[in-house]
């Protein structure tokens, strides 16, 4: 069973899903067809077009005979050693020249039992591969015969002169003389040694293969994010609030501010109104309304879905209070014009002579909410988040706003939100649809439950259109650190006349 339960943010080891896997073959199934077939194939093709060579042999069988010409078992070992002599005598440049070889190649292997040559001969011919094997073989029976012959004629001659009896050493020599012999005489081939068409190909579908399934499970490792908004209950245990995908060239809205209020017909806008839906359904329980928006790493979007949110539910005819609790890096004050960080959040915690009406601003053109920024970013933003004085701005602005919402920093890299989760009504999570890994989602999670907060749902941000049919499509160029721009669109008629026909139909075809 998988065990989804983590302590202290740390992912515990999970067992292989056999499932995903599974459906995912499923998914990527051509993959497992094509490259087999692909490398296969072209293996096949590649072998067709190597030259074949075709091998011949013959078995030269290497006898030791003792006085008297008799073999005995005991000749064995002196038979092996005399094979090993005639091996390299074969394979010498004295007795290879004399060869007509045509253009084949040679070799020759020993092997023991019973104490054997082997000859092998290549060569793109199977007829001359077969011949030129067999005239070496009886070449080489002769050579060595006269060989031997020649070493007694020496032995004797130089006894002579000295007038020695060398009879024992002639006779010795001349054991060796008939010790070759053809074992097996040479069969012209019929199929050729190279290129060995059938084993390449099937080698080729192997590794293709091998290389579909190490594709598919790159593709896992790299498709291993957030995505799916129906599968959050199943995997993570937590609801899905939302879908806010990416904005697209094609969709020509503009793009001045929030996109619920810059461009309030669009697309885009209803996607954060369906939100808003979400949002109220599930926090219709609660009797305080103070919640953190967070994300498990940074560039996921956290101001954008609060900064949206906080104007779809004042648009009801609710007052919301956004507070900017980023006090590391904070970007809500660059969303809601005219926002300064010189008096906000730090100040109200660090110095208690300030009152919450000095850091409380009215955000322009966003009629019903009210913003805290976060001030000046101070040295121990995790000592002031936990201390008494921000549970004190809690609980004297819960009854001026039906709506307060904390734009938080990411839960991993620091243990800020984590500290303002335990002291609000709910978390909402915020996730990269492109980017954020499930085990990173997962963590978040757990420190969320660890700090005891409920957790409201998540919101699926910077979602591809391509992989859905239906929904909504939302984006910014939000980096965490820097100042983000949004992008600005043309008309749809400029968009048209920009289009060249070629990339409107490979748009189509490529689309998933």
């Amino acid at each position: 069973m998988q065990e989804n339960t983590l302590e202290n943010g740390i992912v515990e080891e999970e067992p292989l899903d056999i499932r995903r896997y599974v459906g995912l073959f499923l998914t990527y199934w051509w993959i497992i067809i094509s490259l087999p077939l692909v490398g296969g194939l072209g293996a096949y093709f590649l072998s067709q077009n190597v030259t074949p060579s075709y091998q011949a042999s013959t078995t030269i069988l290497v006898q030791y005979r003792s006085s008297g010409f008799g073999l005995g078992a005991s000749n064995f070992q002196q038979s092996e050693e005399l094979a090993s002599t005639y091996s390299r005598l074969l394979m010498a440049e004295p007795f290879l020249s004399g060869i007509e070889l045509s253009g084949a190649s040679v070799t020759a292997i020993i092997d023991t039992q019973p104490p054997v040559i082997i000859v092998r001969v290549r060569h793109g011919n199977p007829v001359v591969a077969a011949s030129t094997a067999q005239n070496i073989a009886e070449e080489f029976i002769t050579y060595a015969m006269e060989k031997r012959l020649s070493e007694i004629a020496r032995i004797q001659s130089a006894a002579a002169v000295y007038g020695i009896t060398a009879g024992d050493v002639a006779a010795a020599q001349l054991s060796a003389v008939d010790s070759l012999s053809i074992l097996e005489p040479v069969s012209v081939p019929s199929t050729p040694v190279v290129p060995k068409t059938t084993q390449n190909t099937v080698l080729g579908g192997i590794i293709g293969l091998m290389i579909a399934i190490a594709a598919i499970f790159l593709i896992s490792g790299l498709e291993d994010t957030v995505r799916s908004p129906d599968k959050l209950q199943e995997q993570f245990g937590v609801a899905g609030l939302g879908s806010v995908f990416n904005w697209t060239d094609e969709e020509g809205e503009s793009s001045e501010g929030p996109i619920i209020q810059s461009a309030p017909s669009s697309t885009y806008a209803e996607a954060f109104r369906q939100f808003r839906a979400n949002f109220e359904f599930s926090t219709a329980s609660y009797d305080k309304h103070v919640y953190v928006v967070s994300s498990p790493g940074p560039s996921e979007g956290k101001t954008t879905v609060v900064s949206n949110l906080a104007i779809a539910i004042a648009q009801t005819g609710k007052k919301v209070l956004v507070i900017d609790g980023d006090l590391r890096r904070p970007s809500l004050s660059r969303v809601f014009e005219g926002m300064t960080k010189t008096t906000g959040l730090s100040n109200y915690l660090a110095d208690r002579n300030i009152d919450t009406s000095e850091v409380i601003r009215t955000a322009k053109e966003s009629d019903g909410v009210d913003i805290i920024p976060s001030g000046p970013i101070p040295p121990n933003p995790g000592e002031l988040l936990a201390s008494k004085r921000f549970y004190q701005l809690i609980e004297k602005v819960t009854g001026l706003y039906d709506f307060i919402l904390f734009d938080s920093p990411p839960l991993l890299p620091v243990a800020d939100a984590a500290v303002m989760a335990a002291q609000v009504t709910g978390v909402m999570l915020v996730v990269d649809g492109q980017r954020t890994k499930s085990a990173a989602l997962k963590a978040a999670l757990g420190m969320i439950r660890n700090s005891k907060s409920p957790i409201l749902g998540i919101v699926i941000n910077k979602l591809k259109r391509r992989r859905f049919s239906y929904g909504y499509g939302y984006g910014y160029g939000y980096p965490y650190y820097k100042y983000y721009e949004y992008r600005s669109h043309g008309s749809d008629d400029d968009l048209k006349n920009n289009k060249s026909l070629v990339k409107r139909v490979f748009s189509k075809v490529f689309r998933r």
